[in-house]
């Protein structure tokens, strides 16, 4: 399963654009907005609410997850090719890296240790989500989106 959800995580992330509010191509930087979320099939809870739309996306995908938890939430300016690290709560960091931004389209290389490296590009119409590792019964997953206005 865990190979089924890193390729539909993979897949979500194609055909996003940026907000033109958001990114500063003469500056290539780019703000997004990280949620942390824990998923499980512990319990029903979808906490907050608009995790529902990240829970239906889940169900259409066939993956058992019924729980969606928010642990973190916060807003990262990237700049082009300068590192940028968040500590999980599983104790990794997460490191976020802008490698372009071209036509209100950003190119963010996602960097988890022990899991696979790969490069996304963001956008205005949905999120992004990349599985970030085991934590306490479940499984934490990023959000990458424009920051909320």
């Amino acid at each position: 399963m865990r190979t089924q959800l890193a390729a539909v995580l993979t897949v979500l992330a194609l055909g996003l654009t940026l907000s033109p509010l958001a990114a500063h191509a003469q500056d290539q930087k780019v703000k997004i907005q990280v949620d942390v979320v824990l998923v499980s099939d512990k319990s029903d809870t979808v906490d907050p609410p608009e995790l529902a739309q990240m829970k239906e996306k889940f169900r259409k995908q066939n993956f058992s997850f019924t729980s969606f938890k928010r642990l973190s939430l916060e807003t990262v300016e990237l700049i082009k090719d300068k590192p940028t690290e968040l500590r999980l709560p599983n104790g990794v960091n997460a490191t976020l890296t802008l490698r372009s931004l071209k036509d209100s389209t950003a190119t963010v290389s996602v960097v988890i240790p022990r899991l696979a490296a790969v490069d996304v590009e963001l956008g205005n119409q949905g999120a992004v989500y990349q599985r970030a590792g085991k934590h306490v019964g479940g499984e934490l997953i990023l959000a990458l989106s424009p920051p909320a206005k």
